[in-house]
């Protein structure tokens, strides 16, 4: 389905996450352009650990916020008993209801369930 607000979820994300990542290789916020000594693995580079948190956070607060849009969709669609004078409106609750959820789901970015790991291929 479609989501209005994603692009600028996951540019936000990516900032906070690579700088998160640095910060964890010792010495390597000080180097020029945070640049990974040659012999560290690529899913071992911090744009790999940051593009697993970034993506664990989108799918959790996508997920969540499917959910409760296809519950809304739901409720409005119960209400109008799918009268065809109500499309125009239907077409508002579901751009409304697609908005990314994101105060509702802070513990998604803060601190989410990395399921998917970087793999070299």
């Amino acid at each position: 389905c479609f989501f209005s607000g994603t692009g600028d979820m996951f540019a936000a994300l990516a900032v906070v996450r690579l700088r998160e990542a640095v910060n964890h290789v010792e010495g390597l916020m000080e180097t020029a352009a945070w640049v990974s000594p040659d012999d560290v693995e690529a899913t071992e580079l911090p744009l790999a650990k940051a593009a697993e948190k970034v993506l664990a956070s989108m799918h959790e607060v996508l997920s969540r916020t499917k959910v409760r849009r296809d519950e809304e969709i739901g409720k409005f669609e119960n209400q109008v008993g799918g009268r065809g004078e109500d499309v125009k409106k239907l077409e508002l609750v579901k751009c409304k209801a697609a908005e990314i959820r994101l105060v509702r789901n802070l513990d998604c970015l803060r601190n989410p369930e990395v399921k998917f790991r970087a793999e070299r291929v």
